[in-house]
């Protein structure tokens, strides 16, 4: 079977060692896509022998403008970072769901207040991941109206950033799925908190792993807990996930 990772840019993607140490010898192939829209990506996993895509940045909201069939979830999300096709159809599905659930099933407990950093498509998936855990989750993003729109729908909060620092004051959790820095974030007391970081190329919290009163998890397992979930749907085995998570803690 053939698979890849689609996205813009993708050259630094560590999706496709995370796949060949999942399924060892099976004799699967996993590549990269690059392309330059979301209608490209359909138009190459129809016609070059594709089974199965891991989508990423920048194409996971406008991907499902042309699949044919989408999950509940990913309907709720609004995103998509997994295609597959059953019966000739292009199927999409959000594996980021269930990889938050993973990284942070343990340190939450009914009514854990998390606050999620961002209102795309990584950010709506961890928001409703961690309602789906029974948290109470704020979402703090640039645009208030999105966040807010999207919050409503689900029975969040919404926030401002001006407001970032004191949400995340009475949080316990912090989901952090903003792509750029925001240097309110250096200010902040994170003592005591648990810290989710969706990217694992560029982490803005990375420094939080000194500090011994924080608990602080690298995207890095964000990608292998849902690159677990896809190589399921895309194989119908169970992954050695031994050796993923050898190889993600050894990056």
């Amino acid at each position: 079977m053939r698979f890849a990772v689609a996205g813009n840019p993708v050259s630094h993607s560590l999706s496709p060692a995370l796949f060949r140490a999942a399924y060892g010898n099976c004799g699967h192939l996993y590549g990269l896509m690059e392309a330059a829209s979301a209608s490209e990506v359909i138009r190459r996993f129809k016609n070059e022998g594709y089974d199965g895509l891991n989508i990423t940045a920048p194409f996971k909201e406008s991907i499902l403008e042309f699949v044919d069939v989408r999950s509940e979830l990913d309907t709720s999300i609004g995103a998509a970072n997994t295609l597959y096709l059953k019966d000739g159809l292009v199927h999409s599905f959000n594996s980021d769901y269930g990889g938050v659930q993973e990284c942070i099933r343990e340190y939450s407990r009914q009514d854990s207040k998390v606050t999620v950093l961002g209102c795309g498509g990584a950010g709506k998936a961890a928001a409703l991941a961690a309602a789906g855990l029974g948290c109470r989750v704020s979402v703090i993003n640039r645009s208030f109206d999105k966040a807010d729109a999207f919050a409503r729908r689900f029975s969040m909060q919404a926030g401002r950033l001006e407001e970032a620092s004191s949400t995340i004051k009475h949080s316990e959790i912090i989901i952090n799925t903003l792509s750029e820095h925001l240097t309110l974030l250096n200010d902040i007391d994170f003592s005591g908190k648990t810290i989710l970081e969706a990217n694992y190329k560029s982490p803005q919290l990375d420094f939080l792993q000194k500090n011994n009163s924080v608990n602080y998890i690298s995207g890095r397992y964000w990608l292998l807990y849902q690159a677990v979930q896809s190589f399921r749907l895309f194989t119908g085995l169970e992954p050695d996930l031994k050796s993923m998570i050898l190889l993600i803690n050894n990056i």
